[in-house]
């Protein structure tokens, strides 16, 4: 591998990094501050949904496809971050 290579490797490698800790530090500030919310706001934790307690219902039902969500957005964003190495990689 050239010098060049491997800093366009480097480069991709450090690209997708980032964009994993982005989903990584969206998702747990988005679930992380649940019981926060819970904390602040105590009549959440009683409010009832169909039956179910509230803070059971987002856990249960709204933060799985958030987390499918993230990772859809994170296929879809390292697939284009390795297209564009491709590209960048194939016209040098």
């Amino acid at each position: 591998m050239t010098p060049i290579g491997a800093l366009y490797l480097r480069s991709l490698i450090r690209s997708q990094l980032r964009l994993s800790f982005v989903v990584l530090a969206g998702l747990g500030l988005a679930i992380g501050l649940l019981p926060v919310l819970a904390v602040v706001s105590p009549r959440l934790v009683n409010v009832r949904v169909l039956g179910l307690p509230l803070p059971w219902l987002v856990l249960g039902v709204l933060v799985f496809p958030a987390m499918v969500g993230a990772a859809a957005w994170y296929v879809r964003a390292v697939e284009r971050t390795e297209r564009q190495f491709v590209d960048l990689v194939e016209h040098q």
